[in-house]
């Protein structure tokens, strides 16, 4: 994952189209991609359809983001990261994330419960609907100012790399960690529903500020034509 890299968000309520839009776009024959899965999928087959669907995305060989924003007791989170990074169907869980609220404690513990594996733990700052307004109501300090604040803890806690809004990269650059952002929006994008993200930047501008990976989702997967938005994506990202 030298350049940077692309995980496509596979943001479906049903596994049988995450499963079926994983397989359409595998049909993209570069290297600098892969999926992120979102902690209602991994919950939603304990209760339906079992794991099964784990088997078939593993089968593709893509490397996994699981984005399950960890912030809990350090047993629960060592419990999850353990079966992620072992996981019996093989999958490629490159990373996985939690908040540093969780404490440097337990933050290091669930960090030691990795070592040696292929999965990185990466610290989250803040998310990409927040404003200004959200962050001085929680930590009260602007955005710019609570992300520095929260991937400083993240550093110091041990993480591997940082979760943060590409138009505060800035704010991190001296931080030597890999850069993850979400809310990535091409320019040609043109959402139909209206945008709920507050922070958002097109993929040749998050990496210009020094993101490692992306992450795209209705770009991609809302597209008429998936696997061309695909390609076009990672047109921009080269």
């Amino acid at each position: 994952m030298e350049k940077p890299f692309l995980f496509v968000a596979l943001d479906y309520k049903d596994i049988n189209d995450v499963v079926e839009k994983a397989q359409e776009l595998t049909r993209v024959r570069r290297n600098n991609f892969g999926f992120k899965l979102n902690l209602d999928l991994f919950i939603k087959s304990a209760f339906d359809e079992g794991a099964n669907w784990l088997d078939s995305i593993a089968r593709l060989s893509r490397p996994v983001f699981a984005d399950l924003k960890m912030w809990n007791g350090a047993r629960t989170m060592e419990n999850i990261v353990g079966e992620l990074s072992s996981s019996p169907f093989l999958l490629d869980t490159r990373i996985v994330n939690m908040y540093p609220h969780a404490g440097k404690k337990f933050f290091g513990r669930v960090a030691q419960k990795l070592k040696d594996t292929n999965t990185q733990l990466f610290g989250l700052t803040v998310l990409t609907h927040y404003t200004d307004e959200d962050t001085q109501r929680i930590y009260g300090k602007n955005l710019r100012e609570s992300i520095r604040m929260l991937a400083q803890m993240d550093f110091e806690y041990g993480a591997q790399g940082l979760i943060l809004p590409a138009p505060a990269l800035d704010v991190v650059h001296d931080i030597d960690l890999p850069k993850l952002c979400p809310g990535i929006r091409p320019s040609w994008y043109q959402d139909r529903k209206g945008n709920y993200q507050e922070q958002t930047s097109t993929p040749k501008e998050a990496i210009e500020k020094g993101a490692n990976y992306l992450v795209v989702g209705s770009p991609i997967t809302k597209s008429d034509n998936p696997v061309e938005a695909l390609e076009r994506v990672l047109d921009e990202m080269s």
